[in-house]
């Protein structure tokens, strides 16, 4: 990578007008920049929020999808050094308040499809002012703030960029919270150039023409697909969703060579119709941020040439990068140091499982910290190293393995079960596609503090019936007793967050009596 100096926002827009002016940056259904043209565009809505009275430092929300205008909007922020605040654009009314309230937010720029959103979050919104609307101004009426035109932010005059160093706050990014409230991540500029490891293995090349379907909230569409891009050179193409039945037509049209995608993607786009011409696309490189079970299927039927996979949290970044495996999560960046240690920090033995723990060598290319969170944040660096909460173990050849995490372990008298243990058992039985294993707060009686049952989300393969008691018999014979779930809930599709298609457990776990089998009332198998 580049010196430590020039990874900032202001920098990239500034090298890539002089050395690639009259390439295409980037481009999205109805607008196309250049390199030139798009630094120009960047002062220009600097300029506009400039005007609006955004100043350096200041926290400003995007309720956005992908779109040439939302990479305009991140970027003018780092050009007058404020602070960006991505929202999950799949946030629930109050999550979206809550969010904006945490990061002081007093300007919100938002598409004119979310105004329903915005407007529903509104009695809730304690510090905005101002909303900047992407579309139809009037239908922001009746709104609480000052209301403004992104079209007019747009045709401000050019102003220079503030200093902006490699320290500095870029944006705060909120984890998704499907296991408990987000937290706001502060990332600098440094983390964020730095983060998908640009120009490294797994990522785009100055000719690729990199389709970006993941949305630009998420760490992957933000950085893997549009920001890496940017950075060497390439084109980045924006779509504003990913469609499993449309995406390989849209890989021809935009002639796009690099696309990043989640583990879970692989699945969806296996589940469609063979075609005679699946393998008749310019795809050269899928880049997984997580891998799949199913990487070699994809691999032969649609005969792409390379595959990665990488590991990563937006704390740091995808620190462990390989060619993609069934299993695995890569091998460690040349510019991480990592250890793998027990409940006390101490490290286990060669082979053994234990914690991911991180340490970079160079500053301010991991987070600052959790935004207005001081014990969150020493609770995360305790020791000196950034921990994970993921649990791995290292193959001889360097490669780390997920084994689970810490956080999730289901705890039954006494006994902690791993999540991954029970799952791995689950998925064996012939009749299951997905499963998700949960915990859910234990009635019975004797429960101490804290205790939980097991609960299995399952959903059959096509033709099959997965019938629970039968299940359940399956897994007393491979898993411990005090392992074996207790519920089972038997559904057409396991709830994902829209960004990175995570399983939802918190979902799955607040499901009703009505829509989960229970074994104990069956009488089926030994009640622990």
């Amino acid at each position: 990578m580049i010196e430590l100096a020039q990874r900032t926002v202001p920098a990239v827009l500034v090298r890539g007008a002089s050395h690639w002016p009259d390439k295409t940056a980037v481009l999205d259904e109805t607008t196309e920049l250049t390199y030139a043209r798009l630094r120009e565009s960047t002062a220009r809505v600097a300029g506009g929020l400039r005007a609006l009275g955004v100043q350096p430092r200041d926290a400003v929300a995007l309720l956005l999808s992908n779109s040439v205008d939302h990479v305009l909007s991140w970027f003018a922020l780092s050009w007058l050094n404020a602070v960006e605040v991505a929202v999950n654009t799949a946030l629930k009314p109050d999550q979206v308040a809550a969010v904006v309230n945490h990061s002081g937010a007093a300007t919100v720029i938002v598409d004119e499809a979310y105004l329903p959103l915005l407007r529903a979050a509104a009695p809730g919104l304690a510090a905005v002012r101002t909303v900047v609307v992407r579309g139809d101004v009037s239908a922001a009426s009746g709104l609480p703030f000052r209301v403004v035109g992104f079209d007019e932010v747009r045709a401000a005059a050019e102003v220079e960029a503030e200093p902006v160093g490699p320290h500095d706050v870029l944006g705060i990014v909120y984890t998704s919270g499907t296991t408990g409230l987000p937290k706001g991540i502060e990332v600098t500029q440094a983390q964020t150039y730095g983060r998908m490891w640009p120009g490294g293995p797994g990522g785009p090349v100055h000719e690729d023409r990199t389709l970006v379907v993941l949305p630009m909230y998420h760490v992957i569409g933000q950085c893997r697909g549009l920001y890496n891009s940017l950075i060497v050179g390439g084109t980045a193409v924006l779509v504003p969703r990913f469609s499993a039945s449309g995406f390989w037509e849209l890989a021809r049209r935009h002639s796009a060579s690099f696309v990043p995608l989640v583990g879970a993607m692989v699945g969806y786009l296996l589940n469609q119709p063979a075609r005679a011409d699946d393998r008749d696309h310019p795809v050269r490189h899928v880049a997984l941020g997580t891998t799949s079970p199913l990487v070699s299927d994809f691999r032969q039927r649609f005969g792409i040439a390379e595959i990665s996979m990488s590991y990563g949290l937006t704390e740091a970044g995808g620190v462990l990068v390989a060619p993609a495996e069934p299993s695995g999560c890569g091998y460690l960046r040349d510019d991480f140091e990592a250890r793998l240690v027990d409940e006390h920090d101490v490290e286990v033995a060669a082979g053994d499982v234990g914690e991911l723990v991180l340490r970079p060598h160079e500053p301010w290319t991991v987070m600052r910290g959790y935004y207005r969170m001081p014990d969150a944040t020493l609770q995360r660096w305790r020791n000196l190293w950034l921990h994970t909460d993921d649990l791995m173990y290292q193959r001889p050849d360097g490669m780390y393995v997920f084994a689970g995490r810490r956080s999730d372990r289901i705890r039954i008298k006494g006994e902690n079960v791993s999540v991954a243990e029970v799952e791995h058992a689950v998925a064996e039985y012939p009749p299951v596609a997905e499963c998700a294993v949960t915990g859910v707060p234990s009635t019975a009686p004797e429960a101490g503090a804290g205790d939980e049952e097991i609960l299995a989300a399952v959903v059959a393969r096509a033709g099959e019936t997965v019938r629970p008691a039968e299940l359940i018999e399956f897994l007393a014979l491979r898993l411990p007793g005090y392992a074996v779930p207790r519920f089972v809930a038997v559904v057409a599709e396991l709830p994902r967050t829209d960004a990175t298609h995570r399983v939802q457990r918190n979902v799955l776990a607040a499901l009703p009596d009505t829509e989960r089998w229970d074994r104990w009332a069956t009488g089926t198998g030994e009640r622990r």
